[in-house]
C-alpha cells in the first residue's frame, strides 16, 4: 500500500507537469513538422476514414486503424491531440512517458481506479492547494529513506485508525 501511495502522489504530480501519455507509447517517433497540430483546434474536422489522415499520422496511429471508424469524433480528436503532444516531446519526455505507461499497465484494475479517483480529487483542488501539495512532495523527497519510511508508517497507522 505504501508504494501505491507514492505512485499516486507521483502520478498526481506528473499529471500537473504537462507530461502526457503518448498515443503510441511503444513507438519511437520523431517530431514531424508535416503532422498538423490538432491541440486546441476543435473546429478541425477529424476524418472518420483512417485513410483520409495524412500518411505520417497513419503510420504513427496504425494501431488505431481497425477501430478508427468506431471512435467518436471526440475520441478521434483526443487521439490526434495525444499524437500532437507526443510529437512535441523531447526524447527524455518520451522515455518518461513510456515508463509511466508501462507502470500503468502493470497496475491492477483496483489500483488504476484508485489513481483515477485520486486524479479526480487533484483536479478539484485550487491552484493554491496544488502548489501546497507540490511543495509538500518536494519536502518529502528531501527526507532520508528512514524518515520517509517513518512517515509512511505513521500515515498508515492513522489511516487504519480512521477506517476502524
Amino acid at each position: 500500500m505504501n508504494r501505491l501511495l507514492i505512485q499516486v502522489l507521483l502520478l498526481l504530480l506528473l499529471a500537473t507537469t504537462g507530461v502526457a501519455s503518448a498515443a503510441e507509447p511503444g513507438a519511437d517517433h520523431t517530431a514531424d513538422p508535416a503532422v498538423p497540430a490538432v491541440a486546441g483546434s476543435p473546429a478541425i474536422a477529424i476524418p472518420a476514414d483512417f485513410n483520409a489522415l495524412p500518411a505520417t499520422q497513419q503510420q504513427q496511429l496504425r494501431r488505431f486503424e481497425a477501430r478508427w471508424p468506431e471512435l467518436s469524433s471526440e475520441q478521434r480528436q483526443r487521439v490526434l491531440q495525444g499524437l500532437d503532444r507526443w510529437n512535441q516531446m523531447s526524447p527524455e519526455q518520451r522515455a518518461r512517458a513510456k515508463d509511466k505507461f508501462q507502470r500503468w499497465q502493470q497496475l491492477t484494475p483496483e489500483q488504476r481506479q484508485q489513481l483515477r479517483e485520486a486524479h479526480k480529487r487533484w483536479q478539484q483542488l485550487s491552484p493554491e492547494q496544488r502548489q501546497q501539495m507540490r511543495e509538500r512532495m518536494q519536502r518529502f523527497r528531501e527526507l532520508s529513506p528512514e524518515q520517509r519510511q517513518q512517515l509512511r508508517q505513521r500515515f498508515e497507522s492513522q489511516r487504519k485508525r480512521r477506517t476502524n
